[in-house]
This record gives structure tokens, C-alpha cells and sequence, in this order.
């Protein structure tokens, strides 16, 4: 990398590490917000910090057919994008219990769509367009689950809580649609991008996917209503409710 990219890397890691500074703070005064919450996205910056650390110093990368493949994004990406998941289906079913196959099935095809991209990389010719295909279409299964089953569970609770979770739901749509939109210009796909404008892509898109969406979801729940809160406060169970602080 040049040295260009190895200072946005850096910059990245401290974005990283000081939004998780910043939600540990917010966890001090949690404002009925469950704890988990925050523990989400505290471990999604810290994660996400580690693994572009790798970059930074050099690591995390391999060569194939001429071009460098950094598969420390996809095992950044692989970690961090069900955690986000399951960080948005909390907040879908914010005051009724977490069960059932919607919430597996944003999982594992969470999960199909991360390392179908990285093999996509790690390809030539048809079989890199073959995965990338299959990708999208676990994006889009993603997706629907994100606006048919979940939005459902949403709306099947307070007004307020439904509309948290659809601007939610929406932040994270634009986001993740970004995502592969980035890889098929980019050096990784089409390559009408150069390497330099790609990482600034995949730079910018992962801070305000991770660090964004962590400050985003928990402000808009931390400002529910306060008859929100104190149905929340009386439905769940005590063990789960907001307490002071993270340590």
C-alpha cells in the first residue's frame, strides 16, 4: 500500500477506537437502552479496529492474478456485519422475545453474502462473477428479511419503536447496498475506480456502517418517549434492563 493508504488505515483504527470509547461513555448513563446494545457495538468498533490494524501494518493481504486481495476486510466484515444484524433485530423486537427463523436466516445469509465476496476476489473470470452474483442475491434475501418478517415484529409494538427500527433498517439499507456497488466499480470488479479511490471508498463506507449506525440506532433509542421507556422498563426482564455502565 501506499503510504496514503497506510495513514487511512491508521485514521480508521482510531475512528474505531474512539467510537468505542464513546459508547462506553453512553453506557454510563444508558437512558433505559439495554446494555447489550452498547457491548454490540463496542465489540463491532473494536473488532473492526483490530482487523484494519492488520492492513495498516502490511498484514491481511495476499496476491492474486497480479492484484492484492485484503482478506482482513472480509474477516472484519464476517464478525461485524451479524453483529449489526443482530444489533437492528434487537431493536425490531425491541419489547417481545427473540425467537424464531427470522432472526437465523439474517445470519446465515449475512454470512453467505460476506464469504462469497471474498472468494469472489479470490477469483478469475466466470467463477469471480458467479460469487459475486451469489452474494447479491444473500444481500437481497438480507434485505427482504430486514422489510417483510422483522418490519412485522417492529410494527407489532409501540408506533415509536416502529419507526426506530425503520430508520434504522433504512440507514443500513443504503449502506449495505453501497457496499457491493463499490466492489463491482473497484479494482476488485470492473475496475473503473483506481486501488487509491477504492480503499478511500472502503475506508469511509465501514465508518459510517459500523461507528455511524452504533451512534444512529442507540441515540434514536435512547430518546424514545418516556412512556416507551417505562414500558420497556416493565416488560423486560430485570436482568437485561439498562444498568450503569458497562464495568
Amino acid at each position: 500500500m501506499t503510504e496514503y493508504e497506510v495513514t487511512l488505515h491508521w485514521l480508521y483504527v482510531a475512528v474505531m477506537f474512539g467510537s468505542a470509547v464513546a459508547f462506553m461513555v453512553m453506557s454510563r448513563d444508558p437512558k433505559t437502552v439495554p446494555q447489550y446494545k452498547y457491548l454490540i457495538h463496542i465489540m463491532v468498533v473494536v473488532w473492526s479496529g483490530l482487523a484494519y490494524s492488520a492492513l495498516a501494518m502490511g498484514q491481511g493481504t495476499t496476491e492474486v492474478a497480479g492484484d492484492t486481495v485484503m482478506y482482513a476486510r472480509y474477516i472484519d466484515w464476517v464478525v461485524t456485519t451479524p453483529l449489526l444484524l443482530l444489533s437492528l433485530t434487537l431493536t425490531g423486537k425491541y419489547t417481545i422475545q427473540m425467537h424464531g427463523p427470522v432472526t437465523a436466516g439474517l445470519m446465515g445469509s449475512q454470512v453467505i453474502m460476506i464469504v462469497t465476496g471474498l472468494v469472489a476476489e479470490l477469483s478469475t473470470g466466470f467463477a469471480k462473477w458467479y460469487w459475486y452474483i451469489a452474494g447479491c442475491i444473500a444481500l437481497l434475501v438480507v434485505l427482504w428479511l430486514f422489510w417483510g418478517p422483522l418490519l412485522e415484529k417492529a410494527k407489532s409494538q409501540d408506533k415509536a419503536i416502529e419507526d426506530v427500527y425503520r430508520k434504522s433498517a433504512t440507514y443500513l439499507t443504503v449502506q449495505w447496498l453501497a457496499y457491493p456497488l463499490v466492489w463491482l466499480i473497484g479494482t476488485q470488479g470492473l475496475g473503473l475506480l483506481n486501488t487509491t479511490a477504492t480503499t478511500t471508498l472502503f475506508i469511509l463506507l465501514p465508518i459510517i456502517s459500523k461507528a455511524g449506525f452504533g451512534f444512529f440506532n442507540l441515540m434514536l433509542l435512547r430518546n424514545l418517549p418516556d412512556s416507551v421507556k417505562r414500558q420497556i422498563t416493565d416488560e423486560m426482564d430485570p436482568h437485561l434492563s439498562a444498568r450503569p455502565g458497562l464495568a
